[in-house]
């Protein structure tokens, strides 16, 4: 099977999640052999497999709420933050960083 029929076969498959995923606004997330963790929402997925990148059957990809990545993002940036704090301390520096954050989520607003 060529390279370019096998692509198509994979992106065939994936036209139910992607459905799934735009109705239920969903993300495609991929857990990667170096241990990566890819979120795609469905627009970029189809942008980067319209480059040929990131075609991956159906079996290879899980549809998650986006704000599961939200809080992996917000894990990352404490962690970095508690590092950059640590060091600061033990370099006798006064500045410390401190992570704020302001919610402009619709349910949060009366």
């Amino acid at each position: 099977m060529s390279n370019d029929i096998h692509h198509q076969a994979i992106l065939t498959s994936l036209i139910p999640m992607f459905k799934k995923a735009e109705e239920e606004k969903l993300w495609f997330f991929h857990h990667s052999s170096t241990g990566e963790e890819i979120w795609c929402s469905p627009e970029y997925l189809k942008r980067e497999q319209a480059n040929g990148k990131l075609i991956l059957a159906p079996e290879h990809w899980q549809l998650r709420n986006p704000v599961g990545y939200l809080t992996h993002i917000i894990s990352e940036v404490t962690a970095r933050i508690d590092e950059y704090n640590t060091l600061a301390k033990r370099l006798g520096y006064t500045e410390t960083i401190a992570l704020v954050s302001h919610s402009t989520h619709p349910a949060d607003q009366h």
